[in-house]
């Protein structure tokens, strides 16, 4: 039945069973409620004494409390020991005793006494936090990080503490069993452990909305030019797609991984699916996603092929990729053909104007009056000097000879004597080798006519016909690549020009490369080297049936080497090819730790059962709606929307410590297991 009270000359209902102290509280609070805001504002300033009281009782009793951790143990053994037992107190109930001594306010009504059952478990903790403390000043080793660890997190422990006073006060206070009491108690004391987290997250996601795209754009650029990628080149469409993930990933306000950015900067660059595992190349996840990518290859059910397929479009996007730079149009053998026309061409250019030059000089009046003949001394002292006067070409020999005993030397003889050592040096061997020296002197040495107008104006003529002459044999001997291309040998084949100087070749002949085909022919290069580099990571198959080798790949690139690539492409060009390296790597890493199961023999038997389940399934009424459907949407998630939401992978992932040194403190230090004080009404 309902308890009638008069309250201020009115009868107010009260329920049945409430105890006096708590009515006595709610006539209390609604008469302060009926009085004057002047009045009221007095109360509460009056009400400061009592509430400063409560909080010393509330102090001292949970500190006496977490003092029992170490007193009840002695105090079991030393009551034993003299014949005490039932004659001494706990150290709380004494606590207790003590501030009803000095004359502290008691609690009064429920609330007062749940504030009162969470004040005392935070100042409980709160002596376990200090001892710690002071434990780990002084001690070492071991126990140094035993003090430390109890110590740490000290504002989690304290809002788990008074969570699970709360909690367990409120459920006695409704009535609640000593069980259900420390239930409650627990369960209040994890809730009150997550509330500063909580609340952190919420202050930091509600910073992260704030960024604006500058901002984030300041970040990502930071992060990635720290691995050495410049965002600002990248194309905006890409920018603005990094922009959007860093976005949603830094929203509850946690740091950026900058590796992880990067790799999926190098994703979006390339066009290739990214993964949770290529982006944290975390073994664990490798794992997963690997074998769960085999399990669904191995059923029948296409909803659960969605890893395996997008392996499979990354894989061609990687060939594509290659396709795109040049690989499809471009030819080693087309490129040294081209190599091997441009030198030749460049040659027989320098050898018509020289023919042209010495043409004219033949037709000028002068061209066969005698000129010095001492350029034939300089060649046989030449020839002396170097020991090479044994291998000259005995007819030569005679034909100099003869401007030395006599005959008239003209401009026509210097050309005759031209000719013939021309013919001589593309023998090679040691008549080549005198040649050579002959010839050198003989194109520098200065002419001059003897006499007579007509040969002092044809020596002009004849000059500058020398001057074509060696020009024309400085580009034929100017660098190994010609010396190839004009040589007799084997070693002028295009296919051979080719292998050594397009595709292989030191820098400096890389660099010789370039300045033959100038710009004209770096297209057909650059197809050269593109063509030569998908052979190696696809072992020449065709697209339909590629496999991208990321290790045969990445060694290729390695050999043709930075200056090369320099040479013939732009940046933004080795940039993708460079990201379609690293990518393939991504996608194709299988670090220590990782135990993917490479043999396929797990994944068929899984996959196998799966579709007999599903064909078991099927046959029993809603079957296939109670277990395949089921299962198939946690494989579902497992492999495709937890694999392939990358964003979480963006930011490091840091353990949150919610439970470290949460419920040991706040329980056992709280003192929920210590003995109980007075009882409560």
């Amino acid at each position: 039945m309902p308890q009638y009270i008069e309250v201020n000359g009115q009868t107010v209902e009260f329920p049945d069973g409430m105890a006096m102290p708590d009515i006595e509280a709610a006539i209390k609070a609604s008469s302060i409620s009926m009085k004057p805001a002047a009045v009221r504002a007095g109360g509460m300033i009056n009400e400061i004494p009592r509430q400063i009281g409560l909080t010393a009782r509330y102090g001292m009793e949970g500190l006496a409390n977490v003092a029992q951790l170490i007193t009840e143990p002695i105090r079991f053994a030393t009551d034993r020991m003299t014949d005490r037992v039932g004659k001494t107190q706990p150290m709380g109930l004494m606590a207790t005793q003590f501030a009803d001594k000095l004359g502290l306010p008691q609690p009064q009504g429920a609330n007062e006494r749940v504030i009162g059952d969470a004040v005392r478990l935070m100042a409980g903790t709160g002596g376990v936090l200090g001892a710690a403390n002071a434990g780990a000043r002084v001690a070492s080793g071991a126990a140094q990080r035993a003090f430390q660890r109890v110590a740490s997190n000290p504002v989690a422990q304290l809002s788990a503490a008074a969570g699970g006073g709360l909690a367990g006060g409120a459920s006695r206070e409704a009535g609640g069993s000593p069980l259900m009491q420390g239930g409650a108690a627990v369960l209040g004391t994890v809730a009150g452990g997550l509330v500063p987290g909580a609340a952190s997250s919420v202050v930091n996601r509600i910073n992260a909305m704030r960024a604006n795209p500058m901002q984030l754009e300041g970040q990502i650029s930071l992060a990635l030019r720290e691995n050495g990628v410049d965002f600002a080149a990248m194309p905006a469409a890409i920018r603005e797609s990094l922009i959007a993930d860093v976005r949603k990933a830094t929203s509850a306000g946690d740091d950026l991984n900058a590796d992880a950015l990067r790799r999926l900067a190098d994703f979006r660059l390339t066009g290739l699916t990214p993964t949770r595992g290529g982006l944290t190349l975390n073994p664990v996840q490798i794992t997963r996603e690997q074998n769960l990518a085999k399990i669904g290859a191995n059923t029948a059910d296409e909803g659960l092929q969605g890893l395996a397929l997008t392996q499979n479009r990354n894989n061609a996007q990687l060939v594509n990729n290659m396709d795109g730079l040049g690989a499809a149009t471009g030819s080693a053998d087309d490129a040294g053909r081209m190599v091997t026309s441009t030198v030749k061409g460049k040659q027989a250019l320098l050898r018509f104007d020289e023919a042209t030059l010495w043409n004219a000089a033949k037709a000028s009046p002068g061209y066969k009056q005698p000129i010095s003949a001492g350029v034939i001394s300089d060649v046989n002292r030449a020839l002396g000097d170097e020991g090479l006067m044994p291998f000259m070409n005995p007819t030569i020999s005679k034909y100099m000879e003869a401007f030395q005993t006599g005959q008239p030397f003209t401009p026509q003889d210097y050309r005759n004597l031209q000719s013939m050592l021309s013919r001589e040096i593309a023998k090679g061997s040691n008549e080549g080798a005198a040649a050579s020296v002959a010839a050198r002197v003989l194109r520098s040495a200065e002419v001059q006519p003897l006499n007579g107008a007509a040969a002092n104006a044809s020596i002009g003529q004849v000059n500058n016909a020398r001057a074509a002459t060696r020009a024309a044999y400085a580009y034929e001997d100017s660098s190994p690549l010609v010396r190839s291309v004009l040589s007799d040998s084997a070693s002028s084949d295009p296919q051979r020009i080719a292998q050594r100087f397009v595709i292989g070749g030191t820098n400096d002949e890389a660099a010789m490369l370039a300045q033959e085909v100038g710009p004209q022919g770096v297209d057909s290069i650059k197809g050269a080297l593109m063509a030569h580099l998908k052979e190696k990571a696809t072992q020449g198959a065709n697209n339909e049936v590629a496999k991208f080798s990321q290790s045969a790949f990445n060694k290729a690139i390695r050999q043709v080497g930075d200056k090369k690539l320099n040479l013939f492409f732009s940046p933004e060009e080795i940039t993708l090819l460079r990201a379609n390296g690293r990518v393939a790597s991504y996608t194709q890493f299988q670090p220590v730790g990782s135990a993917v199961n490479n043999s396929n023999s797990g994944a068929l038997m899984l996959g196998n059962g799966y579709d007999w389940l599903n064909a078991v399934a099927s046959k029993v009424p809603f079957g296939k709606q109670m277990i395949v459907d089921p299962l198939r949407s946690i494989d579902i998630g497992l492999a495709q929307k937890s694999s392939q939401n990358v964003v979480p992978s963006l930011v490091n992932q840091t353990p949150r410590q919610y439970s470290q040194g949460l419920i040991g403190p706040s329980l056992y230090a709280g003192g929920l297991l210590s003995a109980p004080g007075p009882e409560r009404p």
